[in-house]
C-alpha cells in the first residue's frame, strides 16, 4: 500500500501527537489548521481497517469548497474510491471511508457511529470553522456527540473564535484539561510558510480588534455586544455579608415552560444596585419557585409584565402567571418593559460602576458576556433597527427591570445604628469622638 508523505510545522506535529481525545484548536487564519485536520483524518483511514471518518463544516458547501480538493491532493497515489456527489473517499486497501458533511443539512449528520472497533480512541471527527456553525453547541451535543461513543472515538475542534460562544466554552475545558480535553491558541504567526509582512500589512489595514480576532486568534467580544461596559474586573465582586437595613430588591421573569429567572438585590447607601443572589432553574412549578423565593421576607419584587397575561387555565377558567404567583405568596409589582430604555439605563450604570454582582451569580454573568444585538433589519416604516437577540437572556431582562425602577438609596443612621463596626458607622463615630473634644 502507497503510504504518501506528510509535511507539518511543528505546532502542527506537535498537535497531530499529543493523545488526547478531544483536541480544540484556536487558531488565527492561515495557520494551517484545515489541512492538519484532513492529514489527521488520513492518517487514521489508512492505519485502521473500517474506520468511518467525518470532516464537517459549516455547509455542505463549504465543505466542498475548503477540503475536497485538498483531501485528494492528500491522498494523491492511494487507491481510493472518490463519490463527487457524496463528498465521500473509499480507501480500498483498509476499507476506512471519509466522508464530508455540512452541518446545513442536520439529517446528514445522523446515522452510525464513527471510529472503528480496531482503534478506541481514535480521532474520527473533525469540526471545521466551528464558531460558525449554526446553532454549534447543540449541533456538537445532541448530533455528533452521540456517535462517538461505539468506539470512544476523538473529535478535533478547528476555528478562528467569533467572540465568546460555543467555541470559546470548549476551548475552556481544553484549557482546564477536563476530561481528555485539550486547546491551544495558535496565532497566524507560528506558520513558517507566511510571510511575516504579509501580516504586518494586516495589522496596519484592519481594526486592531478584527486582527486579533482573524490573525492572532483571540477571543473578542461580540461585534453587537449590548453591554461593552461591562467587565468581570470593575463589577463583579467576592461575596460578603449583607446588611438587613439595606433596602431588598428581587425580580422575577417568569415562565410556564423553560427557564424561569430570577435575581436578588439590595440599594447601598450611595444608592448603587448590588446584585447578592441569582435562581437559574428550568421546567419548576411556581410553587416550587415560590418555595425558594420566599425564604426573605423585607424584599420587594418585581415581575415581567408579561406575566399577566392570562394563559394559564383551570377549572375553566383562565389565570396569569402573577395570579399563580400571588397565590404562592409573592406579591409583585410589574416591572417597566421598555426595552431601549431599560438596556441605555443598564448601561449608564454599568459605565458609571453603579452596580455590583457577587461572583456567585454565575448565570448572570454568563449572560452579560453574551447578550448581543441580532442584525439590523429594516421595518416597515423604512428604519433600520436592531433588537436584542432572544436566546439565554433571562437574566438579562432581570437586570434591565431592577435598573428601570426607581429607588432610594439605604438610611444611614439605620446603617450605623444595625452596625456601628462597618466602613460608615467608624466615620461616624469617629466624628461624634472629634465634636466630644471640641
Amino acid at each position: 500500500m502507497i503510504t504518501p508523505e506528510f509535511h507539518l510545522h511543528s505546532s502542527q506535529g506537535l498537535i497531530l501527537n499529543d493523545p488526547s481525545r478531544f483536541k480544540v484548536l484556536d487558531a488565527g487564519r492561515r495557520w494551517g489548521k484545515s489541512f492538519l485536520a484532513l492529514i489527521a483524518l488520513c492518517l487514521e483511514g489508512l492505519e485502521y481497517p473500517e474506520a468511518r471518518l467525518w470532516y464537517v463544516g459549516p455547509t455542505f458547501r463549504q465543505s466542498k469548497q475548503i477540503a475536497w480538493v485538498l483531501l485528494k491532493k492528500l491522498l494523491e497515489g492511494v487507491d481510493v474510491k472518490w463519490n463527487e456527489s457524496e463528498l465521500s473517499a473509499l480507501i480500498r486497501q483498509t476499507g476506512s471511508l471519509i466522508e464530508l458533511k455540512g452541518s446545513d443539512n442536520e439529517d446528514s449528520l445522523r446515522g452510525a457511529g464513527l471510529g472503528t472497533k480496531q482503534h478506541y480512541g481514535g480521532l474520527a471527527l473533525v469540526v471545521d470553522e466551528f464558531a460558525s456553525i449554526y446553532d454549534n453547541w447543540s449541533v456538537w451535543h445532541e448530533v455528533l456527540r452521540p456517535m462517538l461513543s461505539d468506539h470512544k472515538s476523538g473529535a478535533m475542534f478547528i476555528s478562528t473564535p467569533k467572540g465568546k460562544d460555543a467555541f470559546w466554552e470548549l476551548f475552556m475545558k481544553g484549557q482546564r484539561s477536563e476530561d481528555g480535553w485539550k486547546s491551544w491558541q495558535l496565532p497566524t504567526v507560528n506558520n513558517p510558510y507566511i510571510d511575516p509582512e504579509e501580516i504586518e500589512e494586516a495589522k496596519k489595514t484592519m481594526p486592531e480588534r478584527y486582527f486579533r480576532q482573524e490573525y492572532e486568534g483571540s477571543f473578542e467580544d461580540f461585534v453587537g455586544l449590548i453591554y461593552p461596559e461591562f467587565s468581570e474586573n470593575h463589577h463583579v465582586v467576592e461575596p460578603y455579608f449583607v446588611q438587613q437595613v439595606y433596602p431588598k430588591l428581587g425580580v422575577i421573569d417568569p415562565a410556564l415552560s423553560g427557564t424561569t429567572a430570577g435575581l436578588k438585590s439590595y440599594i447601598d447607601e450611595a444608592g448603587y444596585i448590588v446584585i447578592y443572589d441569582e435562581y437559574y432553574e428550568k421546567d419548576k412549578r411556581v410553587s416550587e419557585v415560590c418555595a425558594e423565593f420566599k425564604g426573605e421576607e423585607e424584599i420587594k419584587w418585581l415581575i415581567d409584565p408579561a406575566s399577566k397575561a392570562k394563559s394559564v387555565e383551570r377549572e375553566g377558567n383562565l389565570y396569569s402567571l402573577y395570579d399563580e404567583y400571588h397565590q404562592y405568596g409573592i406579591t409583585a409589582e410589574t416591572a417597566e418593559n421598555d426595552v431601549l430604555g431599560g438596556i441605555n439605563r443598564v448601561a449608564e450604570y454599568f459605565k458609571t460602576n453603579q452596580i455590583k454582582i457577587f461572583k456567585n451569580c454565575t448565570n448572570l454573568i454568563w449572560e452579560l458576556e453574551r447578550y448581543h444585538w441580532t442584525e439590523p433589519k429594516e421595518t416597515a416604516k423604512g428604519e433600520i433597527k436592531a433588537e436584542p437577540y432572544k436566546k439565554d437572556d433571562h437574566l438579562c431582562d432581570c437586570l434591565k427591570y431592577l435598573v428601570a425602577n426607581r429607588h432610594d438609596p439605604a438610611d444611614l443612621t439605620l446603617l450605623e445604628e444595625y452596625n456601628p463596626l462597618s466602613a460608615w458607622g467608624k466615620v461616624n463615630d469617629m466624628r461624634k469622638r472629634a465634636k466630644k473634644r471640641r
